[in-house]
C-alpha cells in the first residue's frame, strides 16, 4: 500500500522540531525539507504525521501539489527551454551508505538526459513561486500586526467588549438596562473619569482599525502583483525587488541590472559579467538615481543595491 504524502509551505519554526527525513524508515512519519527561503520551508510529510501536528501547529500552511513541489524547488527560478540533467540508470540502487568496496570507475552508471520545460513544468514553477511569495508576504505582515498591536492576547481579546461598552455608556449614559461591568472595572481601579475613558478607548480602537486597514491594504497590494504575474521571468523580479533574492544571471544582464561583460573589442570578461552594476556620478560615493539631474559617468559595481541580500524591502 502506497504511503500517503503532503508537501506544505511552512513557517521553518513550525516545523523544525518535526523534521525527521523519515527516520526510522517509516514514510507514515515522514517531515523533510525540500527547499527553504526567508524563514519557510516547503515540506514532504507523511499524511498521517501531518493529520496529527494539524491541532498544534501555531498558524496554517499554504499546501501545493507534488508536481508543484518537484519542479518548483528544483527550477525555482529558472528561465531556460531545458536543462541537462544527469539520469541514473533504472536498475541502480545508490542508497548505500558506506562503500566499503574499492575505488574503481567512480559514479554509479547513467546519462545525460534533456529536460524540457512543458508548459505544464512552467505552470507547476510560477505555481510554486507565487504560493512561496504569499506565505512570505502573510508571514511578514503578520510580524507588522503584532507590532502594530503590541499587547498580550490576553488584553487583546478584551477590545471587544470594551468597545461595546464605551458606546453603550456614550450612547445612554447609564440609562436602564444600560450595564457596562468592565468600563466601571477600569475607571475605578484607574480613577478615570468614565466618560473620559470610553472616548479613549474608542480613539485607540479607531488608530487601530486605520493602522489594520493600511496593513491589508498594503498587504493585498503586494499580493495582487504576485497573483498577476504570468511566468517565472516576472516573478524573477518581483522576488528581486521586494525580497532581495537574486534573478538568473543572464535575466538580469538583458534587464540591466547587471554587466554583459562585454569588451570594446567584443570578448567577454570572466570577471565582470554578472556583475550587478549601477551608474556613479564622477568623484561621488553615491548612485545617480534616475531623474536626479546628474550625469552618469561610471558604471561601477553597486555595493549598496536595496534589492539585493535575502532581505524584504516592503
Amino acid at each position: 500500500m502506497a504511503i500517503s504524502k503532503k508537501y506544505i509551505i511552512i513557517n521553518e519554526s513550525d516545523i523544525h522540531p518535526h523534521i525527521n527525513d523519515g527516520q526510522p524508515g517509516d514514510d507514515n512519519f515522514l517531515c523533510r525539507s525540500i527547499y527553504g527561503l526567508l524563514g519557510l520551508h516547503c515540506v514532504e510529510i507523511g499524511e498521517a504525521l501531518l493529520d496529527t501536528l494539524k491541532p498544534s501547529l501555531p498558524r496554517s500552511f499554504e499546501e501545493v501539489t507534488a508536481d508543484e513541489a518537484y519542479n518548483g524547488s528544483r527550477y525555482f527560478g529558472d528561465i531556460r527551454d531545458s536543462v541537462s540533467e544527469w539520469e541514473l540508470a533504472p536498475d541502480i540502487d545508490y542508497t548505500v551508505a558506506m562503500d566499503t568496496s574499492p575505488l574503481t570507475s567512480g559514479p554509479p552508471e547513467g546519462s545525460k538526459v534533456t529536460k524540457v520545460f512543458t508548459e505544464e513544468v512552467k505552470g507547476h514553477i510560477r505555481s510554486f513561486m507565487y504560493k512561496f511569495a504569499k506565505e512570505i508576504i502573510e508571514n511578514e505582515y503578520s510580524k507588522k500586526l503584532r507590532y502594530v498591536k503590541n499587547v498580550s492576547e490576553l488584553e487583546a481579546s478584551t477590545w471587544e467588549i470594551q468597545k461595546h461598552e464605551a458606546r453603550e455608556w456614550l450612547t445612554y449614559a447609564g440609562a436602564s438596562g444600560s450595564l457596562t461591568p468592565f468600563l466601571d472595572y477600569v475607571a475605578t481601579e484607574r480613577e478615570f473619569d468614565k466618560t473620559v475613558l470610553a472616548n479613549k478607548i474608542l480613539e485607540k480602537a479607531e488608530a487601530y482599525q486605520d493602522k489594520l486597514s493600511t496593513i491589508l491594504v498594503e498587504s493585498q497590494k503586494l499580493l495582487k502583483k504576485f497573483e498577476t504575474a504570468t511566468n517565472v521571468s516576472e516573478l524573477n523580479i518581483l522576488y528581486e525587488d521586494y525580497f532581495g533574492i537574486m534573478m538568473p544571471t543572464d535575466q538580469a544582464i538583458a534587464l540591466g541590472r547587471a554587466d554583459d561583460g562585454i569588451n570594446e573589442d567584443g570578448t567577454i570578461n570572466p570577471n565582470k559579467k554578472g556583475l550587478r552594476m549601477a551608474w556613479f556620478a564622477s568623484g561621488s560615493d553615491s548612485r545617480v538615481a534616475s531623474g536626479s539631474g546628474e550625469t552618469p559617468t561610471e558604471w561601477l559595481p553597486d555595493v549598496i543595491n536595496p534589492y539585493l541580500g535575502n532581505k524584504l524591502n516592503f
